[in-house]
C-alpha cells in the first residue's frame, strides 16, 4: 500500500533543501516505500527524492539577482505544473521559497491537490502581510515559530507550531579539544570563526573585508586564530584570490560549520540562517551584509517598505538588538574590529550576548520538530499509525 502514495516536494534554497530532506526521511521511517519526486538540492537527492530540477543554484540575494533567474524559474514552474496535472500526487509539500511556491500552491489547490506548506515565507515576522494567500491555498501549514502559527490560525489557516528543526541538527561533531587538535589551533588562543555565506555575491563581497579585519585584529591580539567555514557552493579559487599575500594564517574548512560555530569565541557571520544556527549554539557574533550598489539601494527600499528594524534572525526573533549588524558601508574592517573588541571573552558584551542568545533559543520550542512535522504530514495524507489510510 505504501508504494501507491506519492509526495511532491519543492524546496528552492539550501536551508529549505535540508529541512525538507529531514522531513522526507522522517516520513519514510513510517512509509518506507513511498514515492517522492520534486525540486531540491543535494540533500533531497541524497534522501532518495527523484529531482525534476536541481535548485542548488536558485538562491538569490535580492530582486536584482532574482529577476535574472526569473525566466528559468518560470519555465521550471510550468514544467512542474504539467507533471502535476498529468500525475496528481497525494500531497504537494512546499518549503519556504514564497515567490515560486505560493503561486504553485494556489494553482495546485485550484485543481484539487492537497497542499502542505512547511516553513511559510517570512514566518519570523510578528505580523501577516495585508494580502496573505496561504490560508486559502493550503490544507496544512507547519511553522517553526509560535507567533506565526497563531497569526495564520487567526487568518483562517490550519496552522501548527512544531518547534524549529534546527534544534535537532545544530550540534558540533567534535569536542573543543578534538577541534583544536585537528586544525592545529591553540586552545588558549582567541578563535574567530568566519562564515561569509553560501551565495557567490555574499562571499565575493565579504571575504576581502574579513581578511583585512583579521589583519587588524591580529595587530591588537597576536594570539588571534581565524577559521573560515566554507559552504559547499563556495569555490576554492574565491578564497585563494581574497587571501593571497596575507601574513595571517587562515584555517579553511568544509563540512565543519557547526564545529566552527561551537568552538569559536566570536563569529563574523553573513546574515542568513547561519545567524540562527550560531544563536542555538550560543556563540556571540557580529552580523555582516555587503552587496553591490544596486543591491544596497534595493535593500534600503525594501527595509523601509517592510518596516524592518533588523535583518539578523536573532535580532528579529528577539525584537531587539542582540548582535551588532554591520551592513553595506558600515561593514568595514575597522568597524568589525571595534565591535569584536567589545565582544571578546571576559567582556560584559560577551556575557550579555550569550545570555540573550539563550533567550532566543528558548523561543524556538523543543527538539523533535521534524518528527512532529512528519506526523502532521501523515495526518494530511489521511494515514493513521504510519500505514493505513483513513
Amino acid at each position: 500500500m505504501n508504494s501507491s502514495v506519492t509526495i511532491v516536494c519543492v524546496a528552492g534554497e539550501a536551508s529549505g533543501d535540508t529541512s525538507c530532506a529531514d522531513l522526507v526521511q522522517a516520513v519514510r521511517r513510517q512509509l518506507p516505500r513511498i514515492r517522492v519526486w520534486g525540486i531540491g538540492g543535494r540533500r533531497l537527492a541524497s534522501a532518495g527524492v527523484e529531482l525534476l530540477y536541481d535548485s542548488s543554484g536558485w538562491g538569490a540575494v535580492g530582486v536584482v539577482e532574482a529577476l535574472r533567474m526569473a525566466p528559468a524559474l518560470w519555465l521550471a514552474q510550468q514544467r512542474v505544473k504539467r507533471k502535476l496535472a498529468q500525475q496528481p500526487p497525494d500531497l504537494l509539500v512546499l518549503v519556504d521559497f514564497g515567490a515560486f511556491n505560493v503561486p504553485l500552491a494556489k494553482w495546485a489547490k485550484g485543481r484539487g491537490i492537497r497542499v502542505f506548506y512547511y516553513f511559510p515565507p517570512g514566518s519570523w515576522r510578528r505580523y501577516l502581510p495585508r494580502r496573505n494567500d496561504l490560508p486559502a491555498c493550503t490544507d496544512c501549514i507547519v511553522t517553526p515559530f509560535p507567533w506565526s502559527a497563531e497569526l495564520l490560525r487567526q487568518a483562517g489557516a490550519n496552522a501548527h507550531f512544531v518547534g524549529h528543526p534546527l534544534l535537532d541538527r545544530v550540534h558540533p561533531s567534535l569536542s573543543e579539544e578534538e577541534f583544536c587538535g585537528r586544525l592545529g589551533l591553540s586552545r588558549s588562543g582567541l578563535r574567530i570563526g568566519l562564515l561569509p555565506g553560501s551565495r557567490r555575491q555574499e562571499v565575493h563581497s565579504l571575504l576581502p573585508v574579513m581578511r583585512r579585519a583579521g589583519e587588524l585584529l591580529a595587530e591588537r591580539n597576536p594570539n588571534a586564530q581565524f577559521v573560515l567555514a566554507l559552504a559547499p557552493s563556495v569555490q576554492e579559487d574565491m578564497v585563494q584570490c581574497a587571501f593571497a599575500g596575507t601574513s595571517i594564517r587562515w584555517h579553511v574548512v568544509r563540512e565543519m560549520t557547526y564545529d566552527v560555530m561551537a568552538h569559536s569565541h566570536l563569529l563574523w557571520c553573513c546574515s542568513g540562517t547561519a545567524t540562527l544556527e550560531a544563536a542555538i549554539l550560543g556563540t556571540p557574533m557580529i552580523i555582516l551584509y555587503r552587496g553591490s550598489r544596486l543591491m544596497e539601494l534595493e535593500y534600503y527600499i525594501r527595509r523601509r517598505s517592510l518596516n524592518l528594524t533588523f535583518i539578523g534572525l536573532p535580532n528579529l526573533i528577539a525584537e531587539r538588538s542582540i548582535c551588532p549588524e554591520l551592513l553595506q558601508h558600515s561593514a568595514t574592517p575597522e568597524n568589525i574590529v571595534a565591535h569584536s573588541l567589545a565582544l571578546l571573552p571576559g567582556t560584559e558584551g560577551h556575557r550579555q550576548q550569550r545570555e540573550a542568545l539563550q533567550e532566543v533559543k528558548s523561543l524556538l520550542g523543543e527538539p523533535g520538530a521534524t518528527e512532529r512535522a512528519a506526523h502532521l504530514l501523515l495526518e494530511c495524507l489521511g494515514i493513521d499509525n504510519g500505514s493505513r489510510r483513513r
